[in-house]
């Protein structure tokens, strides 16, 4: 029952964790303001230049989350590296939870660690599918 739940409703997902992934992009278009309104700072150009850098990434992810709700192909390629990718973030966040500079990350951490639930049960269901274009 959950699993044809989950089938069913794995677009719809997709297209809401996908943009809100993307909205983590403005930090692209603004590191610094970005990071100032989660209550974290970064003091140097480099940092800037990395706050940027994993803006622009984020965004590219999530816009692919978003396309791979509707392009059964492009699902399990792409679910995969999006849970990978966010279940790094989680765990980087856990093992830093009491750092008070890392604060503004905990709803993030939040959301991708329920992201990568759903993700992980939708490969674990898609992976018993004898199907060619999931």
């Amino acid at each position: 029952m959950f699993s044809a739940t989950l089938d069913r409703r794995f677009p719809l997902i997709l297209r809401i964790s996908g943009i809100v992934t993307m909205l983590a992009g403005l930090q692209f278009l603004g590191p610094a303001e970005f990071l100032g309104a989660l209550g974290m700072k970064v003091g140097d150009s480099t940092g800037l230049f990395y706050a940027r850098h994993w803006g622009a990434l984020v965004l590219c992810l999530g816009a692919l989350i978003v396309a791979a709700a509707s392009r059964p192909a492009l699902r399990v390629p792409v679910v995969a590296a999006a849970a990978a990718e966010k279940l790094a973030l989680v765990v980087m966040v856990m093992l830093a939870w009491q750092d008070p500079a890392l604060a503004g990350l905990h709803g993030a951490a939040v959301f991708d660690a329920v992201c990568v639930l759903l993700y992980a049960l939708w490969l674990l269901q898609a992976g018993k599918k004898p199907s060619i274009d999931r």
